[in-house]
């Protein structure tokens, strides 16, 4: 059913388009899930009228990373870097999900998703509980990419995450297919992406088999890569003195629509490999500090040319799914890298908004606020101490730095009110709770860890 018109009246917008337009005291008006008018729009007879007088309003969040399926895990594998916090934590927690537990686990991230403004998403998945991670991304409201988490080797990898190379291969088409017949997908919601976790989990005759999957559906490719020095030491060790971008090009990996989460290490001489491609990063800039990775260097990768998105990566790692908090962490940490002049709150911004959505492939959808665009949307209360300046500060520095999930009011996705006044419409946050409280508690004890 479609939802009539909306009006958002009265706000400071910032578009985010080329020129980073801002327009202070101007309505937005939303028909059939896109804007359809910006400014002083006459609305036809109707319209549900939304007061954002003295409110922010920009594009919704894009995150570009995301571990929906490991919202349950938040706080259980502190103090550990990558491979041992996978290895004596994630994985066997992983394994341990089934259907049920995958779907309430996943909700809850995409609740706190919602409420912190986030209105896309692009999710890695899970092995074990795939189809219920893929249900909750569904029944959520978001936009997303989402898909299987694709392993089937790697050392102290559970038997329940190593499956028969063909048979995942045929699974992972089979739920993309599923998945693009939803309802969602008809909404123009959601698309399939292939989801190798990262070349330590995967055999070459994997790889191979993503590598063609993708060219013969049509599906992106979204992966671990060059997150940690640990990582890529075992990465040449096991490919024959090869690196991550090195294996790929030789796999044929770079000639697919390919998404990197991380990239902390990527050199000045993998960005002349990847070149002219199309080839995105995603940074996750307290995934890297809290596991002791890094910090990647997002100028480097603009002046190639290669797009950045940003994203929280999972609970079990960020702790908090506030794209928010990445936005300023990722200014602050430019510009202790390369300057305070280096980076702004503009350039901060982009990464949430008009680049990730570049870094996504959907710059002709959403990350700005321009005419026909869908209509996803974040109003931030202007009545909060954290958002008050005088008239003369630049507003994207005053969210870039000073917004987070306490100021968000509205969250719009096609034009559907998603979050209103700071509550959820469509989801139950109450019965996830409960629900989650059991299935976790479950969870655990599947797992044998002894926690």
């Amino acid at each position: 059913m479609t939802n009539p018109p909306l009006l958002l009246q009265g706000g400071t917008v910032l578009t985010l388009d080329a020129n980073a337009t801002v327009l202070r005291g101007a309505d937005v008006l939303i028909q059939d899930g896109r804007i359809a008018s910006i400014g002083a729009p006459e609305a036809p007879e109707g319209t549900r009228v939304l007061d954002v007088s003295g409110c922010l309003v920009l594009p919704g969040l894009i995150q570009g990373h995301l571990h929906l399926g490991q919202t349950f895990f938040r706080g259980l594998a502190e103090e550990r870097r990558l491979l041992s916090w996978l290895r004596e934590r994630i994985w066997p927690l992983e394994a341990a999900h089934d259907d049920e537990s995958a779907y309430w686990c996943s909700l809850l991230g995409a609740a706190e998703c919602l409420l912190s403004g986030t209105t896309t998403i692009q999710d890695i998945g899970i092995g074990p509980g795939a189809r219920g991670l893929l249900q909750a991304v569904a029944d959520s409201g978001l936009r997303a990419f989402a898909g299987q988490c694709l392993m089937d080797s790697g050392d102290a990898l559970p038997a329940a995450m190593r499956q028969d190379t063909d048979r995942v291969l045929a699974e992972t088409e089979e739920l993309g297919s599923q998945f693009a017949g939803t309802a969602g997908a008809a909404e123009g919601r959601l698309r399939y992406v292939l989801n190798p976790r990262f070349i330590l989990t995967c055999s070459d005759l994997l790889w191979e088999g993503i590598r063609d999957l993708a060219s013969r559906r049509g599906w992106p490719v979204h992966t671990h890569a060059l997150e940690q020095r640990d990582e890529t030491l075992a990465v040449r060790e096991l490919k024959g003195g090869r690196d991550e971008v090195e294996y790929f090009a030789d796999v044929g990996l770079l000639a697919a629509d390919l998404r990197l989460a991380h990239g902390v290490w990527i050199t000045g001489e993998h960005l002349d490999r990847v070149r002219g491609g199309r080839f995105s990063v995603v940074h996750c800039p307290s995934s890297n500090l809290k596991l002791g990775s890094g910090v990647a260097d997002l100028l480097a990768f603009r002046r190639a040319g290669v797009p950045v998105g940003i994203g929280c990566d999972g609970a079990a790692c960020s702790n908090q799914l506030d794209n928010f908090a990445e936005v300023r962490l990722a200014a602050l940490l430019q510009k202790v890298k390369h300057g305070p002049d280096a980076f702004s709150g503009l350039d901060a911004l982009r990464l949430a908004t008009s680049e990730g959505a570049r870094a996504l492939g959907l710059q002709d959808e959403t990350g700005t606020i321009e005419l026909g665009k869908q209509a996803d949307l974040v109003v931030l209360a202007g009545d909060r101490p954290e958002l008050w300046a005088a008239p003369q500060a630049d507003p994207h520095d005053l969210v870039a730095f000073g917004a987070s999930r306490a100021t968000v009011r509205h969250v719009l996705v096609g034009g559907r009110l998603e979050v209103e006044e700071g509550r959820l419409t469509r989801l139950d946050l109450g019965e996830i709770y409960r629900e989650s409280e059991r299935c976790l508690a479950e969870l655990i004890r599947r797992s044998g860890i002894g926690l």
